[in-house]
This record gives C-alpha cells, sequence and structure tokens, in this order.
C-alpha cells in the first residue's frame, strides 16, 4: 500500500558527491581526448581530404568545458543544502513503517465505519475492527452504551452460531471462533445489560470450547446475576461438559465466573451451579487444579 521509504543517510549523500565528480571528470577527459584539429572519416574508402571535417576551435572547447563544469557545481551545491536542510530534523522514512493495525490503532475510527467491517465475512477486516473497538472502549473514547457499537459486536458472536447461513453445499460458512473470541472479551468492557444477556446465549449455545470460556470470563467481569440465571446457564454447560470429555479451560472459566458472581452482594447463585462445582471438587476426571479451585469458589459461595 505504501512504497519503500526514501533514505538521506550520510552513505549515499557520500556516493552522490563521488558520483557529481566522476561527471566533472568524464566531461573534462572527453574535452582532452577530442581536441585533435581532425578526426578521421568513417570509410577508408573515401578520399581523406574531401572527407575529413575541422572541428570546433579550442576556445569553443574551453569554453564548453567551463559551462559544464559550472553547471555541475551549481546542482552539486543546490543538492548539498537540500540535504543539508533535511538532514538537520528527523526524517519520516528513517522510522519503520507502521502496520494496519498500528495505524488503526492510533486514529480514530467512527462507530458506524467499525460496525460496517464487522458486519462484513472478511476475518481481517472483522479482527482489525474488534482491536480498534477494543482500544477505544479501554481509552474512554466510546461510550460502552452505545447501541450501534453492541449490534456489531453482537453480530459477530451469533454469526455462525445463531445466524447460519450456508454456501452452495449444505456445508455453513465458517466464521472463525477467533473473531467470536474477541467479541466475547469486548462484551465484557460493555457490560450492559444486553451484553450480560448475549454472553449467557453464547455459553448456551457457542460450539467452540474457547469462545465459551471468553465468554464465561466476561459474564465474571461483569458479575450481574439479579435473578439467577447467568448462574443457571453456566451450571448446564458445566453438566454438558461433564457427561461428555469436558473441557478443562471452559470448566475453569465457568468456574472464576461463579466465583466472581457469588462475590458481589444481591446476586442469586442457582442450586444447580452449587451441584456442578461439588462434582468439579470431588468427582472424576478433573484434575487436581481444578478440584482445588472448585473448593475455593465452595467456600467462597
Amino acid at each position: 500500500m505504501l512504497g519503500r521509504p526514501l533514505q538521506s543517510t550520510a552513505a549515499q549523500r557520500d556516493t552522490e558527491v563521488k558520483h557529481h565528480w566522476s561527471l566533472r571528470c568524464r566531461l573534462a577527459r572527453f574535452v582532452l581526448l577530442s581536441s585533435n584539429e581532425y578526426v578521421l572519416p568513417l570509410s577508408r574508402r573515401i578520399d581523406r581530404r574531401r572527407t575529413m571535417k575541422r572541428i570546433p576551435s579550442r576556445s569553443v572547447l574551453a569554453s564548453a568545458l567551463l559551462c559544464g563544469l559550472l553547471f555541475l557545481s551549481i546542482s552539486s551545491l543546490a543538492h548539498t543544502q537540500a540535504v543539508a536542510r533535511t538532514g538537520s530534523r528527523p526524517a519520516a522514512a528513517d522510522q519503520a513503517l507502521q502496520t494496519i493495525d498500528e495505524i488503526y490503532l492510533e486514529s480514530y475510527v467512527p462507530i458506524r465505519v467499525l460496525h460496517a467491517q464487522l458486519r462484513t465475512n472478511n476475518l481481517e477486516h472483522q479482527l482489525l475492527a474488534l482491536a480498534a473497538i477494543e482500544d477505544q472502549l479501554r481509552t474512554g473514547r466510546v461510550s460502552p452504551s452505545d447501541p450501534t457499537l453492541f449490534d456489531g459486536v453482537a453480530f459477530v458472536l451469533n454469526e455462525g452460531v445463531a445466524n447460519i447461513a450456508y454456501s452452495r453445499s449444505t456445508i455453513p460458512y465458517d466464521y472463525h471462533p477467533k473473531a467470536r473470541l474477541h467479541a466475547a472479551r469486548i462484551m465484557g468492557l460493555i457490560g450492559t445489560e444486553g451484553a450480560r444477556i448475549q454472553l449467557v446465549q453464547t455459553v448456551t449455545i457457542d460450539p467452540d470450547p474457547a469462545v465459551r470460556a471468553s465468554a464465561l470470563y466476561s459474564l465474571g467481569q461483569i458479575g450481574r446475576d439479579l435473578d439467577g440465571h447467568t448462574s443457571q446457564a453456566i451450571a448446564a454447560m458445566m453438566q454438558r461438559e461433564h457427561r461428555g470429555t469436558p473441557d478443562f479451560g471452559a470448566v475453569y472459566a465457568a468456574l472464576v465466573a461463579l466465583e466472581q458472581i457469588a462475590s458481589h452482594e444481591g446476586n442469586v447463585i442457582d442450586r444447580a451451579a452449587l451441584d456442578m462445582v461439588m462434582e468439579v471438587a470431588v468427582g472424576k476426571p478433573y484434575n487436581r487444579l481444578l478440584r482445588s479451585r472448585a473448593m475455593q469458589v465452595l467456600s467462597a459461595m
């Protein structure tokens, strides 16, 4: 997208000065070699006396040589002054080129533009827009209650899961869980009631355990469960993991979320959540780290 920057370094300036002096020497050598009174004809079959041509006089050659040297001196002086002016201040060309991610993060992009990028099917555009939104949320340049912001992030979380689009075959499009994982983390920064409801839905229906774990951490970050619906959804997910082959990362995130929710006054912890924490604490196939963390959650609840 950007070309290679021009660099005005000391080595380049020395090379250019040597080049100018080389041109001067070549011009002087040409004049000296051409100072003979006659030149030979192009073909020996033609009479030399009829084809010999008188070259300009030596005074004319001396004037031409003087003009050429004067022109090179003036151009060399102008170039040296230009290099001195640009070399006295730091040039942007000496700095490393910025990546697209750095340009996105350093410049303010309107939410409407980011919302349009989130609704594309391009993973790279979605990740760039999500990174810009996360940076704006952390720096306070955008309000978490912006409905356009929430709609775009929720679109990424639901695409391919709640909203399924099919290609020409019967296989649905792969919308890449990497974008959904990032969107789930951003929902924790938004922290509104709508964000909490969306995260509960993600924990319930998303097939990727890493995305569910990210949503669980965000639910714990929000820490609000006045009706017990959040802890009930977490318990249902833990029960599904317990029946099959559990993903230890998702189970650990569920324990962290329940512990953070239980630490806030006024929250309601569903009975099923307490039972699942007990299953992790005393049962198999959970490892020692999960059992130890489950005991800590039980003491906090």
